[in-house]
Formats: structure tokens, C-alpha cells, sequence
């Protein structure tokens, strides 16, 4: 229920900021390759830049010349320069 996911959403918030520093071990301990996980910094031949990028054009979300969260969320930000990006809370 929405309900329901308005309880979630700050406790996942909470717990990736836990985990995303053994993310790559948590992954790496399942042995799960990076072509299953669509991954474009798995490269064998090092070259990762062209290649998220050409995953990010190819992903649907992009498919629009802006997101559909611009306008509703992100462009008032931009645009107004009502926040400053500081990083997260766990870097």
C-alpha cells in the first residue's frame, strides 16, 4: 500500500548508506558477472567511460530529451539553484 511504502522508503535510505561501502564484496561474494548485472564498468578491455555512456543513451528513461522528474523536481533545483549537491552522507 502506499502507506506501506512511505514507512519503507526512509529505512532503505538508511540501509544503503549502510551498506554501499561493502557493496562490491556483497556482489563479489555471490560471483554474480558483470554481464548479468548489465554492468558497463565491467569491462574487460578497461574502456568504461563510452560505454556508460552508451548504456545511459540506451536506457528507456532517457529516452525524452529530460526525465520525466525534471519538470516536477529536478528543474527548480537547477534552474533556481535552490540546492547545492554536497555528496552523500556516507562519502
Amino acid at each position: 500500500t502506499s502507506k506501506q511504502a512511505k514507512w519503507v522508503s526512509p529505512c532503505v535510505i538508511q540501509y544503503l548508506d549502510k551498506i554501499r561501502p561493502n557493496a562490491v564484496a556483497l556482489v563479489d561474494a555471490r560471483d554474480i558477472s558483470d554481464f548479468r548485472l548489465k554492468s558497463a564498468l565491467g569491462r574487460y578491455d578497461g574502456d568504461v567511460y563510452p560505454h556508460i555512456m552508451k548504456a545511459a543513451e540506451q536506457d528507456p528513461l532517457n529516452a525524452t530529451e529530460v526525465g520525466p522528474a525534471y519538470e516536477p523536481s529536478l528543474k527548480r533545483l537547477i534552474k533556481g539553484g535552490v540546492g547545492v549537491y554536497s555528496g552523500t552522507a556516507s562519502r
